[in-house]
């Protein structure tokens, strides 16, 4: 269980960290397309790696994933139990 100052301090980088891609010359415009709310935490997603990350991915002819249909990564509560370390792995 976390503690409230953890919980807290969570909660303020998501707010801190919530619609970037909106600023004037933000790189996150580079990969996502959406006129709706994302977290730009992760603007690399830290499941990248993982084969079964749960997100929405297709793999390139070169062999790398195109994860610019995914918005997984950039939702509160990924955020959240990433942060709180519900996460480990995507499995």
């Amino acid at each position: 269980m976390l503690d409230k100052y953890r919980r807290e301090h969570i909660r303020r980088v998501i707010r801190a960290t919530n619609n970037l891609y909106r600023q004037r010359g933000s790189i996150c415009r580079k990969c996502h397309a959406t006129h709706g709310d994302l977290n730009c935490l992760f603007c690399y997603c830290p499941l990248y790696d993982e084969e079964n990350c749960g997100g929405e991915y297709i793999i390139l002819d070169n062999g790398l994933k195109d994860c610019s249909a995914c918005l997984l990564p950039h939702g509160e509560e990924f955020i959240q139990d990433y942060l709180s370390g519900v996460m480990t792995n995507a499995d």
